[in-house]
C-alpha cells in the first residue's frame, strides 16, 4: 500500500490485530502510539484520518515505518528503555564507605562540606569526579547542605550589644 503523504510503499507482514494486540497490551506509550499509527495504515483508512488520530508528522511516520520495516514489531518498542545509562562513578561499597565515614564523623562532632568530601574521595579513591555529584552522596547519606548565616561585614559585636541592651532590657 502506498501512502501518499509519506511518499513509500508500506509493506506489512502482519495484519492489523497484531498492531491492535501490542496497542491493548502495552504500557508504554511509544510502542501504544507506533502500534496504534500502524493498525490504522493497515486497515485501510485514509491517510489523512490516521494523521489526524495519530498527530504524527510525516517524519515521524516515516520513522515509524523505517523502523518497522527495518525490526518488524520490535521497531515499535521505545529503544531508551534498554539504555541503561553512564555507569556510577562509585561503586555501592565505596558509596556506603562514604556515607559510613561521615556518620561516624558527625557523631564525633566533625561536620563535613562538599569541597571536604570532594578533596577526600580524589584522595582516598583515586578517582576525579565533579563536586555537584559529592554533593548528591551528602545527600544520599542524610546530610543537607549547610552554611552559617552571613554576618554584615561593617557590624561590630558592641554594636551588636548595645542593640540588644536597648531593645530587649527588663523593664518589668
Amino acid at each position: 500500500m502506498t501512502v501518499k503523504k509519506l511518499y513509500m510503499t508500506v509493506q506489512f507482514s502482519h495484519v492489523p490485530q497484531d498492531f491492535w494486540d501490542i496497542y491493548r497490551r502495552s504500557t508504554c506509550a511509544v510502542e501504544r502510539r507506533r502500534a496504534q499509527f500502524l493498525a490504522l495504515i493497515a486497515e485501510g483508512k485514509p491517510e489523512s484520518e490516521v494523521f489526524d488520530l495519530t498527530k504524527y508528522s510525516v517524519n515521524a511516520a516515516r520513522r515509524t515505518v523505517r523502523r518497522y520495516h527495518e525490526l518488524g514489531l520490535a521497531g515499535l518498542r521505545d529503544a531508551r528503555h534498554d539504555n541503561q545509562g553512564a555507569p556510577t562513578v562509585l561503586t555501592a561499597a565505596e558509596q556506603q564507605r562514604i556515607a559510613a565515614q561521615l556518620h561516624d564523623d558527625f557523631a564525633q562532632g566533625i561536620l563535613w562540606d562538599g569541597k571536604k568530601l570532594h578533596e577526600w574521595v580524589q584522595r582516598e579513591f583515586g578517582k576525579e569526579v565533579h563536586l555537584a555529584r559529592v554533593y548528591e552522596w551528602l545527600d544520599a547519606a542524610g546530610f543537607s547542605k549547610q552554611k552559617l548565616r552571613p554576618r554584615h561585614t561593617g557590624s561590630s559585636d558592641e554594636a551588636r550589644e548595645a542593640f540588644k541592651t536597648k531593645f530587649y532590657t527588663d523593664s518589668d
